[in-house]
């Protein structure tokens, strides 16, 4: 097992940077209150949803505002909404900051509850900005791997030698195992990464003349 347990560091030219989990701020600027909450999100649909739920949970605010990139390379959208603000300082700073911090698969929205005072252009893009800022810093971010499917069949008898090889593995994990004749075991694994971990199987195959069966990645 040592030589297939060795050199599992890999770069992954699909990986991209997310959000970790959900995050929320708040902060005063001139007696206006900015609510911040940034939330990992994976369609365009989902983010108009939620943006419809922040809308209707604060329906007294002034404006609700967001930036959203969702998506990833060519299918990437991008989106922002000023909602009544001066154009380009309410949505667009946070689109912003998602596109500086090169963050995917995100939407931080901003509600602003007006405090009676106005911010001037400068003022609002850095109250949204901040506002943004802090939610995602709440949130944290990750590094996310976009991942394919592989099937492989192995007797009883290499289950265990499998199972040790995956997990010495960066680049896939068992999602699944069926115990029948044989063991079914579903594998994800990187999509970039889809033929090194075939060929490295091939070699755990060959060492051991086990038949491994290759289905749907």
């Amino acid at each position: 097992m040592s030589d297939d347990s060795q050199n599992n560091t890999y770069d992954d030219p699909d990986a991209f940077r997310t959000l970790a989990g959900t995050g929320t701020s708040e902060i005063k600027v001139e007696g206006s209150r900015f609510l911040g909450e940034a939330v990992p999100i994976g369609t365009e649909e989902a983010a108009q949803a939620k943006v419809a739920q922040v809308r209707s949970d604060h329906h007294d605010a002034r404006h609700v505002c967001y930036g959203l990139r969702v998506g990833l390379g060519a299918a990437r959208i991008d989106r922002s909404n000023d909602d009544g603000e001066p154009a380009r300082t309410g949505g667009f700073p946070i689109w912003q900051l998602l596109s500086t911090e090169e963050i995917e698969n995100a939407l931080v929205i901003v509600v602003r509850y007006f405090g009676g005072t106005k911010l001037g252009m400068g003022g609002l893009k850095r109250a949204y900005r901040d506002a943004a800022k802090a939610a995602v810093k709440a949130a944290g971010t990750t590094v996310r791997h976009p991942e394919s499917h592989l099937c492989v069949t192995v007797p009883y008898e290499r289950y265990d030698s499998l199972e040790r090889f995956v997990k010495a593995l960066e680049i896939a994990r068992i999602t699944d195992r069926e115990f029948g004749a044989d063991v079914d075991v579903e594998l994800a694994v990187w999509s970039s990464k889809t033929t090194e971990l075939k060929r490295r199987l091939s070699e755990l195959l060959n060492r051991h003349r086990d038949d491994f069966n290759f289905a749907g990645d």
